[in-house]
């Protein structure tokens, strides 16, 4: 000990502490001479090694430790700056670390620290937002589809180019004639493709069964699928399938046919295929059902549209209805759409949204942004700003020919006051309406922003309000205010003076009957457009 100027005592550090130090970190340390020699290494650098210290001190680390050459550059720059210098690289194996080169008096300190988990929670961002790409891809295409033509060659295209499975195929339940029929765009020889082609719902194959039964299959291996289905077994050697996957396609809680993706090798259907493929099959079985509708061009208006819109989500903590109503024009196709869309921590996305136009490719587009707005809301975390923002950029991107109007907002769960808070971003959409349990109504209009798909560099703002217990938050489509004669403001104020006595008058009634009332008091005995309308309820 030695004295200090205050009077005190300062310790000395003592001989051979630093090497003690360095030896008993947990990552690997090693100290290199001027000619890049080993001087000498911690326990933890030989383990990770897998070296004998003896065998490597006074050797040429590269020349010495396998796996070292691409750290030499680095670290000659390290000592040609004389600053520290960071880089990843494998040391000794199949493990990723980061490594770092500290230049001091002549020796270069190197330190390794394990990036292995850094490495794989970035693998898994990556894989996550490659999975969401896909869907969009998948959604994007199939909300174009009109036909089930058109729904098979999405459904190949994307098995095979995206997935790289070498087959694709998409299967349709007659269940008036008890028949499953497969479309598979030649990707075996036509006589085995012929053979699954059209077969009864009874058949014992795998796809009949999917639809029979609603259930998923995998099929890891080619021994797998012959045991479950030895009456088949042969026709399914000569298809060449060895692996796959089928999954049931579903549209209004019933199964409209199959979707079945398959490869030539065995253990080809991984997590993240499966995640894709169940993904898909949501998508494809709304576009079979769509085709479906489409093929009755008398109804094609409201078929189409009702096909489109997504079914409001059950079991959640507030009370929510929807109606769509079809203008009076019977040849009219709208691409009105509303969505309400659960996200994690108990959080609720609500959309509404119109595309331009009144034709089958104004729904055809608003099945693409639809299906676009709902994948940012869940890729972006139900920041309604940021969806819109990447919305606006998925529609330059695939070359969405309409623009669209589109308020998407997120509900909050309740705080301790038992209030909730609604986020929501407004594309040239009509404002939102919030009435207050006593019928004290807002009209939640901002400064308005373009529509969507207009400029991609349109700046999207968020709002906020606070939505007690017990209020009515409402979203709607133009056709609920506007009329030939009078404008949307004046249309808007007219609903808001309507919709807050109904609130209060229905106050203990189910909100389907709020809606029933609102309607029949709103709108006229045939709408010139069509109408949407989307209300939560908070307890």
């Amino acid at each position: 000990m030695h004295g200090g100027a205050d009077g005190g005592a300062t310790a000395a550090v003592p001989e051979g502490w630093w090497r003690r130090a360095l030896a008993s970190f947990p990552d690997p340390v090693a100290v290199l001479g001027p000619r890049w020699e080993v001087v000498w290494v911690s326990p933890a650098a030989a383990a990770a090694s897998g070296l004998d210290p003896a065998a490597v001190v006074g050797r040429v680390l590269w020349e010495a430790v396998p796996g070292t050459a691409t750290s030499e550059e680095p670290m000659r720059r390290a000592v040609r700056t004389g600053t520290t210098t960071t880089w990843e690289a494998r040391i000794g194996g199949p493990r990723w670390y980061e490594l770092q080169a500290v230049p001091l008096d002549g020796l270069l300190l190197v330190v390794a620290r394990s990036s292995d988990e850094r490495r794989r929670a970035a693998a898994e961002v990556a894989a996550s937002l490659e999975r969401t790409r896909l869907v969009l891809e998948v959604s994007t295409a199939l909300g174009a589809a009109r036909t089930l033509d058109e729904v098979a060659a999405a459904v190949v295209a994307v098995a095979t180019e995206k997935l790289g499975a070498d087959y694709g195929g998409l299967s349709v339940l007659d269940r008036p004639a008890r028949r499953v029929r497969t479309a598979s765009r030649a990707q075996m020889p036509p006589e085995v493709e012929e053979a699954w082609a059209d077969l009864p719902l009874d058949h014992p194959g795998p796809a009949p069964h999917v639809c029979r039964t609603g259930q998923e299959l995998v099929f890891r291996r080619q021994a797998d699928v012959e045991a479950d289905f030895p009456a088949v077994a042969e026709r399914i050697r000569r298809s060449g399938l060895r692996s796959g996957v089928v999954v049931p396609l579903v549209a209004e809680d019933s199964v409209v046919g199959a979707l079945t993706v398959g490869w030539r090798e065995d253990d080809r259907v991984g997590d993240v295929v499966l995640d894709v493929v169940r993904s898909c099959a949501g998508a494809t079985g709304q576009a079979v059902r769509r085709a479906l509708l489409l093929a009755d061009r008398a109804s094609a208006a409201e078929v189409l549209q009702r096909a489109l819109l997504a079914p409001l989500p059950r079991g959640l903590d507030v009370e929510l209805a929807a109606r769509y109503l079809p203008a009076g024009r019977r040849d009219h196709v709208g691409g009105d759409w509303h969505d309400a869309v659960p996200l994690d921590g108990g959080r609720l996305a609500l959309v509404v949204g119109d595309v331009a136009g009144h034709d089958v490719e104004a729904a055809a587009v608003m099945g693409r942004a639809s299906g676009a707005v709902r994948t940012f809301l869940l890729a972006v975390d139900g920041l309604p700003s940021r969806a819109l923002t990447a919305a606006d950029d998925a529609f330059r991107r695939l070359e969405v020919p309409a623009p669209a109007t589109v308020v998407a907002g997120v509900l909050t769960p309740p705080g301790r006051a038992g209030a909730r808070s609604w986020r929501w971003a407004n594309a040239g959409h009509p404002p939102p309406l919030l009435v207050s349990p006593g019928g004290r109504t807002r009209v939640l209009a901002r400064r308005p922003e373009l529509l969507l798909g207009v400029d991609p560099s349109t700046h999207r703002t968020d709002h906020v309000v606070t939505v007690p217990s017990g209020s009515v938050l409402l979203l709607h489509s133009d056709g609920l205010v506007e009329r030939r004669d009078r404008d949307l403001d004046e249309g808007t104020a007219a609903l808001a003076a309507l919709l807050g006595p109904l609130v209060a008058e229905h106050a203990a009634a189910p909100l389907e009957g709020l809606l029933d009332a609102l309607l029949a008091a709103a709108l006229p005995r045939r709408p010139a457009d069509d109408v949407v309308v989307l209300a939560v309820r908070t307890p």
